[in-house]
């Protein structure tokens, strides 16, 4: 018989780790409230990596500017750590590299705690009861655009980089951990992970994700797709329709027929949490047409569509599937690849279609995640599929690397008006993460 991994949770650590965090916790709040100030769209990020560098210069963290934007720092036991003090990004980068290099060939597990910076548009700012970009703490919870999704996770695993830095001369760390900061996750899930692990040839032993979860195990995803439909017609003076080709029709249908095939899937699977995996959801997000003019019938139409697939789904398999049924129009279909630039000036191009992925629940890094969470919390976490992506799609879903999720926050609170986090679970999240590098 198979024998069941018990992940080691020395007891003085957890103490120690637990009145560290708190005591560093006011910290970690500072660092949220600058965060939150930053309005750090997909593509805009430079502030809030100079805000990250800053914090982890002024600690010792060893940490640097990626080509894409993002920030990469390292947690190793002292006798490894680097020193990048007064040198540029691309020597850090090279110094970094090499204390990784050193630390694997050392027989320790390198653990990513993989984070991005940009968040979505806040919208109309008088919907909001809170500043959209200052931090508000009231009855318990932290608002402004980013909290959920995903500062909090973000400032809660900077810190406990610092935090695992403090504590390693005491104790000593089983793993080495980077702590990926990148840009440009809300445009393109896994492009700047990718440039961490194929560009860098910077691979973990595990990822984690610290997207919000709720403080449960987040074990995989649905699949990511988005494209365009797009209409062709004749146009003509808004009198005598009869001689146009009305292109917002033919589209219209379209987008009917995408809505229909996502109630089939509904119907099908149902809402289930356990069959996550087995449904996939398609929206119409966005419709115009061509020329945008109330005076004549549109000669184009284009709308967008997202889609969030069921494991063993594509494109080709989506595509094939909407154009099989009956009432499906003269409308083609095109993918949508994203191409930056990042605010480095990096493009790319990265297609908008990334597959479902799934951790085992037998997998022993579920184990470890699991006996950090209930050292810290006092009860075992619950385990789930997430609905949405993440920068998993490129880690697990296409590197084949041991991923999970963890994070503090609700999904429904992510891109809403008024987003917030719990003041418990971010304090929570700070220990878990700092707990984790100290067990194996």
């Amino acid at each position: 018989m198979k024998e069941t991994f018990v992940p080691a949770v020395p007891g003085d650590v957890v103490v120690a780790v637990r009145e560290e965090a708190a005591r560093l916790f006011p910290e970690c709040l500072k660092l949220l409230g600058d965060s939150i100030a930053i309005e750090s769209y997909t593509g805009r990020e430079r502030a809030q990596a100079d805000l990250l560098l800053s914090y982890f210069d002024e600690h010792g963290v060893p940490a640097c500017r990626l080509p894409r934007g993002g920030v990469l720092a390292l947690l190793t036991p002292a006798g490894y750590s680097p020193d990048v003090h007064g040198i540029g990004d691309e020597a850090r980068l090279d110094v970094i590299r090499n204390a990784i290099s050193t630390v694997r060939n050392a027989g320790l597990p390198l653990l990513a705690y993989d984070a991005h910076m940009d968040v979505v548009e806040a919208g109309e700012k008088t919907a909001w009861s809170v500043p959209p970009f200052g931090l508000t703490r009231r009855d318990g919870r932290l608002y402004g655009r980013g909290t959920c999704d995903m500062k909090g996770a973000l400032t809660a695993m900077a810190v406990s980089l610092v935090l695992g830095r403090r504590l390693s001369p005491a104790f000593s760390l089983e793993q080495a951990v980077i702590g990926c900061f990148v840009t440009e996750e809300e445009g393109a899930e896994g492009l700047a992970l990718a440039e961490i692990i194929r560009d860098l040839n910077i691979r973990p032993d595990r990822v984690l994700l610290g997207e919000p979860s709720q403080l449960e195990i987040a074990r995989g995803q649905r699949g990511k797709l988005q494209f365009v439909m797009r209409a062709r017609g004749r146009r003509a003076h808004t009198s005598v329709p009869e001689v146009g080709d009305n292109a917002a029709y033919k589209l219209a249908q379209a987008a009917i027929e995408v809505g229909a095939l996502d109630r089939d899937e509904f119907s099908r699977v149902g809402p289930d949490p356990e069959r996550v995996l087995d449904r996939s959801t398609l929206v119409v997000t966005t419709f115009r047409t061509e020329p945008f003019t109330t005076s004549s019938v549109p000669e184009g139409a284009v709308a967008d569509v997202t889609v969030r697939l069921a494991a063993g789904e594509n494109f080709e398999s989506v595509v094939s599937r909407l154009k099989q049924r009956p009432g499906w129009p003269d409308v083609e279909i095109e993918r949508i690849v994203y191409h930056g630039p990042s605010y480095t000036g990096k493009v790319a191009d990265w297609p908008s279609m990334h597959l479902a992925w799934e951790t085992p629940r037998s997998h022993p890094f579920v184990a470890l995640l699991r006996a950090a969470a209930e050292a810290v919390r006092g009860r075992m976490p619950a385990d789930k599929i997430w609905p949405f992506s993440t920068d998993g799609v490129l880690s697990a879903g296409e590197e084949g690397i041991p991923t999970l999720g963890y994070g503090p926050g609700r999904e429904d609170a992510c891109h809403i008006v008024d987003e917030w986090v719990s003041e418990v679970d971010l304090g929570d999240a700070l220990a878990v993460y700092s707990l984790l590098p100290f067990m194996k």
